[in-house]
């Protein structure tokens, strides 16, 4: 992936997060409800973040597809040298 790919998909997900912890989306998971005994807005919040922390990581590991040039041969010393 190139340097300006990644950068605009990282950006994306900034602003993706920034959304997603804002106020309107919080509004509607603070309501007052619970999953498994935990507050609704807690287990967003975590869910949330969770998913931002592994998104990232699998954005920054990525590795960049080879290039279409072939490799260079290596090249040994003779003993002449």
């Amino acid at each position: 992936m190139s340097g300006n790919r990644k950068k605009e998909r990282l950006l994306a997900l900034v602003a993706g997060a920034a959304i997603a912890f804002n106020y309107p989306l919080l509004y509607l998971f603070g309501g007052g409800g619970n999953l498994f005994g935990w507050p609704l807005l807690v287990v967003y919040l975590f869910a949330v973040w969770l998913f931002v922390i592994v998104l990232t990581a699998v954005l920054m590991e990525r590795r960049s597809p080879p290039s279409a040039e072939p490799p260079l041969p290596e090249v040994t010393p003779s003993p002449d040298d």
